[in-house]
């Protein structure tokens, strides 16, 4: 059962901090500090509508439904997507999430013994297993660039990328927000100087459209993938593959299947593309077509459109790292132009190990003591601790406060703990 908020500050000491206006967009439970709306995301009630009406609708005659309407569906879905982040409609496929996408892309390289392929310390763990496969199918070398964090200019990020090139480098897999520091990288950048040196790259957008504006056509990438359950706010099971045109051809799909269209049966001539990628099997599509309302709901829940939104989120995510860092008296870990809403802050080492599901002992302290949804893990490795928060429409600097004041005090009794261990004799974990 949900704590009373009134009867859980009253255990906790402290008064439980209240959200944004915005909160009512969202069907959150209000009983929670709800920081970290970068990991699954959050659908708000107009997205889950649509979605809901749209599954009503196939369900009435879902042969019929499929025979008429799907095709179309997913032509207005993609147009909708391709406006929102300008990308060119041709090399646009909608997939269940960033994975998928990461699987095509890596997948459809031809790779010789001795390559290598390109990633960094920053990257989330199932892009390196991607590129950890392929390496020992094709006996190629992977190679992980130590990125800098803290990091004091873009100029770092890229040097350091580009300090681990060699002939031998043919492939790239680079965040463009990486998801364990929250660092925007300046993409466009690397992306142009890995394409000078003859290399494939394929960003890492899991955490771009939708934190920020995103631009695909400006970024120029040969392959661009994300989730848009995140930061776009769409259904779980949502994401998008994105190719450039010059590397369309090459591109096949993991799950080989049947093609939804009859080549003629529409006014244009379907491409090779579509009929790869816009069919993977009878599925809910539902997700896929409430994109033109996710695109709504981004334009039109904070003044200013989209724009609105990332600055306002923004902003508060800044004015958040303040709070935290001026209560725990550390220095910021990036300058604020390298920020979106999403912040890793640097915390003193792990004094606990993780639990079976991940968890370390802070995360869980917060929550269970406090109710603060938040993201403690060790980076970039053990027993080195970071924290990361989200900044969202529905939150608030009241709730920023309140999570400051729990984690000093919870990072004093740890301090504490600790210390007792050593005067005890006691090795520390």
């Amino acid at each position: 059962m949900p704590v009373e908020m009134d009867s859980f500050a009253r255990v906790i000491g402290d008064q439980f901090p209240s959200p944004s206006e915005y909160l009512k967009e969202w069907p959150l439970r209000p009983d929670v500090v709800h920081l970290d709306h970068g990991s699954c995301g959050g659908c708000p009630r107009m997205i889950m509508n649509a979605q809901r009406k749209i599954g009503d609708e196939i369900e009435k005659g879902p042969h019929d439904w499929f025979a008429k309407n799907f095709a179309s569906g997913i032509r207005n879905a993609k147009e909708s997507l391709a406006g929102f982040l300008n990308a060119d409609i041709r090399g646009l496929a909608l997939t269940q999430g960033t994975t998928q996408g990461l699987n095509v892309a890596a997948f459809s390289q031809t790779f010789s013994p001795g390559d290598e392929l390109l990633i960094t310390d920053h990257a989330y763990s199932s892009a390196l297993m991607v590129l950890q496969q392929i390496a020992e199918r094709v006996k190629c070398r992977v190679v992980i660039a130590q990125v800098p964090f803290p990091v004091h200019n873009s100029d770092e990020v890229v040097e350091s990328i580009l300090s681990h090139v060699t002939p031998r480098t043919k492939f790239a897999i680079i965040d463009h927000i990486p998801s364990r520091t929250g660092v925007i990288f300046p993409i466009k950048r690397i992306v142009a100087e890995l394409d000078s040196r003859g290399i494939v790259t394929l960003v890492d957008g899991a955490h771009g459209p939708g934190q920020i504006e995103v631009d695909l056509l400006d970024i120029n990438a040969p392959y661009y993938v994300a989730s848009l359950h995140k930061w776009m706010c769409a259904p779980r099971g949502l994401g998008l593959l994105y190719v450039r045109e010059d590397k369309i051809s090459i591109t096949k799909p993991v799950i080989v299947a049947r093609t939804c269209y009859f080549r003629d049966s529409s006014a244009y001539i379907r491409t090779q593309f579509e009929h790869d990628f816009d069919w993977m099997g009878t599925f809910d599509p539902s997700t896929y077509l409430c994109l033109p309302t996710i695109v709504e709901f981004l334009s039109t829940i904070c003044p200013g459109r989209h724009a609105g939104l990332v600055q306002r989120n923004h902003q508060v995510a800044l004015e958040a790292r303040q709070i935290i860092h001026r209560e725990l008296g550390i220095p910021p870990a990036c300058p604020d132009d390298m920020l979106g809403s999403m912040v890793t802050i640097p915390l003193p080492d792990s004094v606990g190990s993780e639990s079976p599901q991940g968890t370390l002992p802070l995360q869980k302290h917060l929550m269970d003591h406090a109710r603060i949804e938040i993201q403690v893990y060790n980076w970039p490795k053990y027993p080195k601790r970071v924290l990361r928060f989200s900044i969202q429409a529905h939150n608030s600097l009241d709730q920023i406060e309140y999570l400051a004041r729990q984690l000093k005090a919870a990072l004093e009794a740890e301090r504490k703990q600790s210390n007792g261990r050593s005067l005890n004799g006691t090795s520390k974990v």
